[in-house]
């Protein structure tokens, strides 16, 4: 008996060992459907560009109309800026018509990123940021009392550059139209 359990043990393979390398027709078209549901999915749930890009191209409307609106509000800050009342200018500069100036202005961007004034239109608006920053730092350093500091030039660049880029937007916000016959 002793002999017999030192010996090595061979038992035949089991029923489970035999499933799992068959080839059962629920295998295979498990083996078959799970890539191709794989492929569907992927492709519905990831919209196509044209898609998002006419849907940015509607958006950027509304947006042109925020930055046109916030032109108006920008000039309303030409009194704080010449007579440098610094406190002012940044709460103007915070007030409801241009604290959101960077959202619309990046809706506008993508909606004409495809667009033959795409170029132009990240130039314009990087020149606009850099000034509102500018001009919201010359008002804090005054604000603190920093003696000397002038926000009208500033202020005058800054309502030029956003001009600029409004009418650089207006030009790229143009939605196609396609007509059938």
């Amino acid at each position: 008996a002793t002999s017999f359990s030192s010996s090595p043990s061979f038992s035949a393979p089991s029923s489970t060992a035999l499933e799992s390398h068959s080839v059962s027709r629920r295998n295979a078209f498990e083996r078959l459907l799970t890539p191709t549901f794989a492929i569907a999915t992927a492709s519905f749930l990831n919209p196509t560009q044209a898609n998002a890009d006419v849907t940015n191209k509607i958006a950027s409307q509304a947006s042109l109309r925020y930055v046109k609106r916030s032109i108006r509000e920008l000039d309303r800050l030409e009194f704080l800026a010449t007579s440098n009342d610094f406190a002012g200018v940044k709460e103007g500069i915070r007030s409801p018509g241009l604290s959101e100036i960077r959202k619309n202005a990046s809706v506008i961007i993508r909606g004409g990123e495809d667009g033959p004034e795409a170029e132009n239109l990240k130039i314009a608006y990087n020149r606009f940021i850099k000034d509102i920053e500018a001009l919201d730092g010359e008002a804090s350093l005054g604000f603190r009392g920093r003696k000397g500091v002038n926000m009208s030039q500033t202020y005058d660049k800054t309502v030029k550059d956003l001009a600029i880029f409004a009418e650089v937007a207006e030009r790229s916000v143009v939605v196609p139209v396609q007509y059938s016959e």
